[in-house]
């Protein structure tokens, strides 16, 4: 199988001895000592803001260190700047991603190396061939001609993937590298890792999906207040293990990390939905989609990239301007593509994209979190000066229901690491008070402890009588938080799910729909 243990690697392909790392006053890294043995996954774990991506950057070149040194397959690298790096076999895939969205499939995987014809001019033929064969090689769903701006968020991770790889390095950084991919997308992600281990390449994995963590890595290691804890044996720790070592400083704790889960809430009574759909359309993806949710439930939305999740939480929000259809919020009509129609009637959305589509990233933190309340906090109507003190009585109370790291409320939201943004996105839209809260990967990118905040916010927002529509690629998650999940494929919902526990049962159940949907492709093709 993939994800099976690499035997005894023969040596480190890279070395990192005391390294230290300071901005300003604020000290960040302190006496790192860590390495990657070729043919192995060694896991960096730590919450949200602890330094995993600045010590990994630092790796990279791309930030220098203050202390120490690196060794890259035997030799000194440290004075070494980023492009001389990479040329030496270092790759990351940062949890940011930077593929071109203007340019194919292919154009992306060969940039700045494209295939020259006669009179130094791209061979784009040959850079289309070599792209498909090494698409087929790794078993990816890509179409090397497809422009990356129409391809679904996992699949554009799924090119940044293959343009590290494609590059022939030795060391590959994968920073959440599963963060929005779905099942099947997931089990290919892991036959790649098995077989860039199989052929040498030493592999760090950062990730905040610990049931991943602990299937894939050969070691663990954590960043706690700037030092390393380990590394672990895989098979000797457990994810509670794994979150008290990362847990926060005393008196920050919400709930020790072994603590009893909290009670599932209960639906409101029955009476008029939350939400009511009724065969919303659009041109492109969705095809008769009807649902409804009661005030107080959570209903999980589960299905392939692809399938159209995301396209109907845009629907619902107002973004796409071709929908057709009815909605009801609380049994009032809303007239589909006006995003401040949707928020108007009580709809917020905290988007799969955060940094395209969820911040305002040179603004402050506490201006992103009232960003939809903005004329609440107003005191004399929506030209009038801004209640500076309530704004700050906000950012004080979603740091602390979230521990969100930070200097303050005037730090810019784009100096945070990217778990800390994902809890600004989150927090603006509760704050906002919703009727119908829509979360698509809510928790992408943030650490296991955030995790646990963030879902017990979700349970008391639909203890207070939110209707909450959960798009999530993380199983456990949906089974965590739903009521029932709903099964999407090909802009359909095909079927719902009771609520159940067994994340077992309902990958193989999401697996079978999938064939399913497959098959009926199939033979309308051949019909």
């Amino acid at each position: 199988m993939a994800e099976t243990k690499t035997p005894a690697p023969q040596h480190a392909i890279v070395t990192m001895q005391g390294i230290g790392k300071s901005f300003g006053a604020n000290r960040v890294l302190s006496d790192i000592s860590f390495d990657v043995m070729a043919g192995e996954t060694h896991a960096l774990l730590g919450e949200n803001g602890a330094g995993k991506s600045t010590l990994m950057k630092i790796l990279m070149g791309a930030y220098r260190t203050d202390e120490g040194r690196i060794l890259f397959d035997g030799q000194d690298v440290t004075a070494l700047s980023l492009r001389d790096r990479i040329d030496r076999g270092i790759a990351m895939i940062f949890q940011e991603l930077s593929v071109l969205p203007n340019r194919s499939v292919a154009e992306n995987l060969f940039i700045l190396r494209e295939p020259l014809a006669f009179g130094r001019r791209v061979d784009s033929r040959k850079m289309l061939r070599e792209a498909r064969t090494l698409i087929e090689r790794y078993a990816f769903a890509l179409d090397a001609s497809a422009r990356v701006s129409d391809l679904a968020f996992a699949q554009r991770q799924m090119v940044e993937i293959l343009k590290a790889i494609s590059r022939g390095a030795k060391l590959l950084v994968m920073d959440e590298p599963t963060s929005s991919l779905t099942i099947h997308e997931e089990e290919t992600l892991f036959r790649t890792i098995g077989q860039l281990k199989q052929n040498g390449i030493g592999i760090v994995y950062i990730s905040h999906r610990m049931a991943d963590v602990l299937r894939l890595s050969d070691r663990i290691s954590i960043i706690k207040d700037g030092r390393l804890v380990g590394p672990l044996d895989p098979r000797k720790t457990s994810i509670d293990d794994i979150a008290a070592m990362m847990s926060r400083p005393k008196g920050q704790v919400p709930l020790p990390a072994a603590a009893a889960p909290a009670t599932h809430h209960s639906v409101m009574a029955a009476g008029t939905p939350a939400l009511e759909v009724d065969n919303l359309a659009t041109s492109r993806k969705l095809s008769g989609v009807s649902l409804s949710i009661d005030p107080g439930e959570i209903v999980g939305l589960a299905g392939l990239v692809g399938s159209g999740r995301s396209t109907l939480g845009k629907a619902l929000f107002g973004v796409l301007p071709d929908v057709s259809g009815d909605i009801a919020v609380a049994g009032g009509p809303l007239r589909p593509g006006s995003v401040s129609g949707a928020i108007a009637a009580g709809i917020a959305l905290v988007p799969e994209d955060r940094r395209l589509e969820g911040l305002i990233g040179g603004r402050s933190i506490e201006e992103n979190l009232s960003l939809p309340r903005l004329s609440d906090f107003s005191l004399a109507g929506p030209l009038g000066p801004m209640a500076t003190a309530r704004i700050t009585a906000l950012f004080r109370q979603y740091r602390d229901d979230l521990n969100i790291l930070c200097r303050g409320p005037s730090q810019k939201a784009q100096e945070l690491s990217g778990g800390n943004q994902q809890k600004i996105v989150f927090g603006k839209w509760l704050a906002m008070k919703p009727k119908l809260l829509i979360l698509d990967e809510p928790t992408s990118g943030v650490d296991i402890n955030a995790k646990r905040d963030m879902r017990e916010l979700v349970r008391r927002t639909a203890g207070e009588g939110v209707a909450v529509l959960l798009i999530s690629s993380e199983l456990e998650e949906l089974l965590d938080l739903s009521d029932r999940i709903l099964v999407m494929a090909e802009g359909r919902i095909t079927r719902s799910i009771g609520r159940m526990h067994d994340e077992t049962r309902l990958r193989a159940l999401l697996q079978a729909e999938a064939a399913r949907q497959t098959d009926i492709r199939a033979q309308g093709v051949a019909a």
